[in-house]
């Protein structure tokens, strides 16, 4: 029973993260992100920081789904592997994102 649970905690925020990567990259809803993230973005940088955020944040999310298969699938923990990469990955997305648009 407890893979129920953990299946259901990995789907759901697979899903707030991959929504939530579409409507900021897709949809330019900026005002899912804190006020202190994008404040200081220009007005003709912010078509790229949404997109540049927006696919960090799917990055995050596929990550999960494809570890969840590969750990479902293979019954070897590999897929924690590729959740690592797809952090890392994203996480350094951010803040690259960050640094380079968010600057007075």
């Amino acid at each position: 029973m407890e893979w129920l649970f953990v299946l259901i905690m990995n789907v759901s925020l697979e899903l707030i993260l991959i929504v939530y990567g579409y409507l900021i990259w897709k949809k330019e809803k900026i005002s899912l992100i804190r006020r202190y993230h994008y404040k200081r973005v220009k007005e003709k940088d912010k078509k790229i920081y949404c997109t540049e955020i927006g696919t960090a944040l799917l990055i995050f999310g596929l990550s999960f789904i494809i570890m969840w298969f590969i750990n479902y699938f293979t019954n070897v923990s590999y897929g924690i592997l590729v959740l690592a990469v797809g952090f890392v990955t994203g996480m350094i997305l951010f803040i690259h994102t960050e640094i380079k648009y968010n600057r007075d």
